[in-house]
């Protein structure tokens, strides 16, 4: 059975650092928590370093006129500032500024938050704006920025946003998605012809090390359900599919 050389929060370490994944190979023994708990340290690091000047721009922000602070950010498209803006801004006013925003925009935005500072200003925005970025993001093959956005959702705006997915992109971003307990939710909220598509492009594109990975972070009754959807594949990829379940359930 393959696994993957590269486990996904190397991946993201590797993003945080802004160095080629590869280069990080030394590092692929340390357990997924460790490496985890470093990627966010080095997150805080690099955020503390500048939140004393981005507080004072914040401040500023404020007697800014929404429809003005638009136009500034938009002029300088700084995707970079915006992001590092974004955790210091008043949720509400952040909010109001993003959905103005053109979609684009928002995702490279995207692309440099630290969620965990804009998971309110996330939580704010429209289901079909979310949708939309979302659909940016897999188009450009961002699967990381995916990833951190599913887990930021509300239910009602992630199920929104997988019906804009197609199996690869919901694929390579459960693959993605940060902690086992929003795994969990992800793939509670993936409908069976859904989980069927992401089999299906599991088949098509060989991303069988992605499937395992997955699947050893999820509970039972989850996998449960993954099983059920790979009922009504073709025989080919059914068996497949069923058989790497199985290996699953021997390994635990």
């Amino acid at each position: 059975m393959t696994v993957p050389t590269v486990g996904p929060q190397l991946v993201k370490l590797a993003r945080t650092l802004r160095v080629p994944v590869d280069d990080l190979g030394y590092l692929a023994d340390v357990p997924d928590v460790e490496l985890r708990q470093f990627r966010m340290q080095v997150a805080d690091m690099l955020f503390d370093h500048q939140a004393f000047g981005l507080r004072r721009m914040a401040r500023a922000a404020k007697v800014i006129p929404t429809p003005i602070l638009v136009k500034l950010v938009g002029r300088h498209h700084n995707a970079l500032l915006a992001a590092k803006m974004s955790a210091v801004l008043d949720p509400g006013h952040a909010v109001e500024v993003a959905k103005r925003l053109p979609v684009d925009f928002l995702a490279d935005i995207a692309a440099q938050l630290d969620a965990r500072h804009a998971a309110t200003i996330i939580a704010g925005l429209p289901p079909a704006t979310v949708r939309a970025v979302a659909e940016r993001l897999a188009a450009r093959g961002d699967w990381i920025t995916l990833g951190d956005l599913m887990s930021s959702v509300s239910d009602d705006t992630a199920r929104a946003t997988v019906a804009g997915l197609d199996g690869v992109a919901l694929t390579r971003t459960a693959f993605l998605v940060d902690q086992a307990v929003q795994l969990e939710r992800f793939v509670g909220l993936v409908p069976e012809s859904k989980l069927a598509d992401m089999l299906s492009a599991t088949a098509d594109h060989d991303l069988w090390a992605e499937f395992h990975t997955t699947l050893a972070a999820l509970s039972p009754d989850a996998v449960r359900s993954v099983r059920g959807a790979a009922t009504g594949l073709p025989t080919v990829q059914r068996d497949r599919a069923l058989a790497e379940i199985e290996g699953r359930r021997v390994t635990e």
